[in-house]
């Protein structure tokens, strides 16, 4: 069943029509916190980001800067086959192939850039790679830049294994590696 409540429709005196009462109520907010974090800066709950970081929760599944794995002879793992850059929502990526001296059959990126300034951290392109070329697991929050230059990830900033893993071993292998391992086969 529906209730009706009757509401009192009082036409407003003076000093509510001028809303000074809740201009006052309004800047004594804003002015108890000003006093608050002028006189007690330690409890200021803002962190200044580039100079200080807050560590990140070790057991969370966070997707953070990108990182290109690389093979054991110091070549990306990635074959330019532009499933990332196609993947990406935002266009971001940035891909130029070429052939592979060593292996004519296989191509490489001769250009690999991403543009931190337009991406929009999803995952995508980490989903879509076909040989796990390229993780967002690098523990570092992207973004906090100076200039917009820093924004842009290169190949050659994007190249490198996290501490403790071993270059031949990406998250496909690493897999395989540790059921052989269970099996005592290796």
């Amino acid at each position: 069943m529906i209730s009706v409540k009757k509401v009192k429709n009082e036409p407003l005196n003076l000093l509510e029509r001028i809303y000074l009462w809740e201009i006052a109520r309004g800047l004594s907010v804003t002015m108890g916190h000003f006093f608050r974090n002028l006189f007690h800066p330690k409890a200021i709950l803002t962190v200044p980001y580039p100079e200080k970081t807050i560590p990140l929760p070790g057991n969370a599944r966070l997707r953070t800067r990108h990182r290109l794995k690389v093979r054991a002879d110091g070549s990306p793992k990635c074959v330019a086959c532009f499933l990332c850059q196609t993947a990406c929502p935002a266009y971001c990526i940035h891909i130029e192939a070429a052939e592979n001296p060593a292996n004519p059959v296989e191509k490489y990126p001769a250009v690999f850039d991403i543009d931190l300034s337009r991406c929009v951290v999803c995952g995508m392109c980490v989903e879509a790679c076909p040989e796990d070329a390229i993780a967002m697991d690098t523990g570092e929050l992207p973004g906090g830049a100076g200039a917009r230059a820093e924004l842009l990830l290169t190949k050659e900033s994007l190249l490198r294994n996290l501490p403790g893993e071993p270059s031949t071993l990406g998250a496909a292998n690493r897999l395989a590696n540790e059921y052989l391992k269970q099996e005592g086969k290796e």
